[in-house]
C-alpha cells in the first residue's frame, strides 16, 4: 500500500493471519468428508444405472439389426463405434482415479503385499485412510513446479471424447446438441476470481475426497453423453420398426437423495401405460427383491391414469440408505390381472447447509458483504434463507448480505438460516451459520510523494496537500473514506506550539506559509484527523512526517 510502513509486530500480527487463515482452510470436518462419502456412492450408484441403460440400449438397437440389417446396418455401425469411444475413455478415466488413490495412499503396487491394480479397483472412499489429503492428489493431477500432472491429459482426453462424440452427429445439427463435458471458459474461485484453468479450478489444494467424487461425476456425464449420441443415432431409425420385446416395470424416483423429515417421492408405472385402467402397487421396505408372499405383509397404494404416486415418509427413519421391491399389479385387455415387480433404493441424509463469507469471517457494517449459500443434494431453486439483520440478495456470483448500517451499532453477531423448499410447499430447516459484526477498520492516512522513511520534501508536499487515506489490504473491501477535517501542530520559535485547523483534506493556506518557510528536518504532526466512514464519522491516528 502506498505511503504505509508496516512494524515488525503488524508484519508479524499479519504472518499469524495468514497461516490461522490456511488452518481454517485445511480443517475439513467428520461432517463434511461423511457427506463426500455419501455423495460419492451415489454417484458411483448412479454410474451402475447409467451403465445398465446404455447397455439396455444396444441391447434393443442389436436386436433391430438382426431383424433388419439392411436398413439398420449403418446405425448399427456408428453405435459400435460409439461405444468403442467411450468404452476406452471411461478406462483411462478409471485409471486416473486409481492412479489417484494409490499416490495418495503410498501403495505399491506388485509388491510383496500382494497389492494388485485389480485389488486397488475394490478400495472405496469409506476404505480410505487419508481422505482428507490434499498435497499428494494436487502433486499427481495437477503438477509442481511447472510440470504438468495428469489432470492436463484428462482434460485433452475429456475434449478428444467430446469431438470425437459429436462428429457422430451431423455438422448442420451440433449447434443444438448439447452434451455436456465442457473444459474451456472462465472457472470463478469463491472469493470471485477467475482461476488459472480447469485443471486448477477442479483439482488444486482440494482432497482426496472430492478428487474421487468429481472423477466420477465426469464418468457419469460420460456414460450421459453416450446414451444421448446412441440415443440420437437410434432416433433416425423407423419409430415403427424399432419394437420392444416385453413390458417392464418403471420406477421413477424424485430424488434418491432425501433429507430427514422429507419425503421420498416417486412414480412408479409400466412402460405401456393406459389411461383408464387404474393399477395397484405393492411394496415392501428393507428388502432387494420382490416375492409373492410378501403380499400380506406389504403396503399398498391404488394409482390413478395409469400411474401410481408413491410417498415414503422419512421423519421417522435415521440417516442411511434405504432399499425397497414390490409389483405393480394391472389388469390386461381381456381383465386378468398380471404383476410386474420392481425395486429401489433412496438414501435418507440429515439436513445440512454451508454458508460462508467469501472475504473475510465477518461482517462489516455498512457495505455489501458477499456470502455463499450451498446445501448438498439441494439446486439452488429450492433454497431459501434468512437473516436476524439486514437483508440477502442474490448476486452474480453467490449472494450479498447488505443494509447493516448504523442502526447495528449495538448489533454484536447475526445469524444466517438456511431451508430447503419442499416441492409440495412449505421447507426444512438445513442449518444456520453465526457471523460476528464488526466496523469497517480504520484507514490509513497518508500524504502523496512520502518515501518509506516518513520523509517528503516541501516541494512535493505544497504540490499535493492533501491528507488521504484508505483501508488497509486485509480488510479486503473496495469502500472509499474521505477525510473531512484535521489540524496541524505549528512550533513557535520559543518552543512554544498551536495547532492551525482545516477542513476537508486539503491543507490551509496557513499550513502551507508554514510548511514552505519550515526547516529541512522539522517534523510535521497531523492530528485529529476526521474520517467519513459507512457508520458516520471517526476519529483515526495521527500521521506524522519529516521534512527533508
Amino acid at each position: 500500500m502506498a505511503g504505509f510502513k508496516e512494524t515488525p509486530r503488524q508484519k508479524m500480527i499479519g504472518m499469524m493471519y495468514l497461516v490461522l487463515t490456511a488452518m481454517l482452510a485445511l480443517n475439513v470436518s467428520k461432517e463434511i468428508l461423511e457427506a463426500f462419502k455419501i455423495v460419492n456412492e451415489s454417484l458411483v450408484t448412479t454410474n451402475e444405472n447409467f451403465t445398465t441403460k446404455v447397455n439396455a440400449l444396444y441391447t434393443d438397437f442389436e436386436k433391430q439389426y438382426s431383424q433388419q440389417p439392411s436398413k439398420v446396418a449403418p446405425f448399427w455401425e456408428k453405435a459400435q463405434q460409439v461405444r468403442d469411444v467411450s468404452n476406452a475413455f471411461i478406462s483411462y478415466l478409471d485409471s486416473v482415479k486409481y492412479s489417484t488413490i494409490i499416490h495418495t495412499e503410498g501403495i505399491t503396487v506388485g509388491g510383496d503385499d500382494g497389492i494388485t491394480y485389480d485389488s486397488v479397483k475394490k478400495i472405496t472412499l469409506r476404505d480410505i485412510g487419508q481422505i482428507d489429503n490434499y498435497s499428494k492428489p494436487t502433486h499427481y493431477l495437477v503438477g509442481v513446479e511447472g510440470v504438468n500432472g495428469e489432470g492436463y491429459k484428462l482434460q485433452d482426453r475429456i475434449n478428444k471424447y467430446r469431438e470425437d462424440l459429436l462428429s457422430f452427429v451431423p455438422e448442420e445439427k451440433r449447434s443444438g446438441f448439447s452434451i455436456g463435458l465442457v473444459t474451456d471458459g472462465k472457472f470463478i474461485n469463491a472469493d470471485g476470481s477467475t482461476t488459472k484453468d480447469w485443471v486448477y479450478y477442479n483439482f488444486y489444494h482440494t482432497i482426496l475426497a472430492a478428487d474421487i467424487t468429481i472423477l466420477n461425476k465426469i464418468s457419469a456425464e460420460a456414460k450421459n453423453a453416450e446414451f444421448d449420441i446412441v440415443n440420437f443415432l437410434a432416433q433416425d431409425i423407423d419409430a415403427k420398426d424399432f419394437k420392444f420385446s416385453k413390458i417392464e416395470a418403471k420406477i421413477l424416483a424424485n430424488s434418491s437423495y432425501v433429507f430427514q423429515g422429507d419425503e421420498y417421492s416417486a412414480e412408479i408405472f409400466v412402460a405401456a401405460v393406459d389411461e383408464k385402467n387404474n393399477p395397484t402397487v405393492e411394496f415392501k421396505m428393507g428388502v432387494n427383491e420382490w416375492h409373492d408372499d410378501f403380499s400380506n405383509s406389504s403396503t399398498k397404494v391404488v394409482g390413478d391414469s395409469g400411474i401410481v404416486h408413491l410417498s415414503i415418509p422419512t421423519r421417522s427413519l435415521t440417516p442411511r440408505e434405504y432399499t425397497f421391491a414390490g409389483r405393480i399389479i394391472i389388469k390386461d385387455p381381456t381383465g386378468e390381472e398380471q404383476s410386474y415387480p420392481f425395486k429401489n433404493r433412496f438414501t435418507v441424509a440429515e439436513p445440512s447447509a454451508n454458508v460462508a463469507a467469501t472475504k473475510m469471517n465477518v461482517f462489516y457494517r455498512g457495505v455489501d458483504n458477499p456470502i455463499k449459500i450451498s446445501a448438498a443434494g439441494i439446486p439452488d431453486h429450492r433454497l431459501d434463507y434468512s437473516i436476524t439483520k439486514g437483508s440477502i440478495s442474490k448476486a452474480a456470483d453467490g449472494y450479498v448480505v447488505n443494509g447493516l448500517g448504523i442502526e447495528t451499532l449495538s448489533v454484536k453477531d447475526v445469524t444466517i438460516s438456511v431451508y430447503a423448499k419442499g416441492e409440495a410447499g412449505g421447507r426444512t430447516k438445513l442449518g444456520e451459520q453465526v457471523f460476528r459484526l464488526r466496523n469497517l477498520p480504520d484507514p490509513i492516512v497518508f500524504v502523496t510523494g512520502k518515501d518509506e522513511n516518513d520523509k517528503i520534501t516541501r516541494g512535493e508536499l505544497t504540490t499535493n496537500p492533501y491528507l488521504l487515506c484508505e483501508l488497509p489490504e486485509y480488510a479486503n473491501f473496495d469502500y472509499k473514506y474521505s477525510v473531512t477535517g484535521f489540524a496541524m501542530t505549528v512550533f513557535k520559535s520559543n518552543g512554544e506550539s498551536y495547532d492551525l485547523m482545516a477542513r476537508g483534506n486539503r491543507m490551509s493556506e496557513e499550513m502551507l506559509t508554514y510548511i514552505k518557510s519550515a526547516r529541512r528536518g522539522t517534523d510535521l504532526v497531523f492530528k485529529n484527523i476526521k474520517v467519513k466512514g459507512p457508520t458516520g464519522d471517526r476519529s483515526v491516528s495521527a500521521l506524522v512526517i519529516t521534512l527533508k
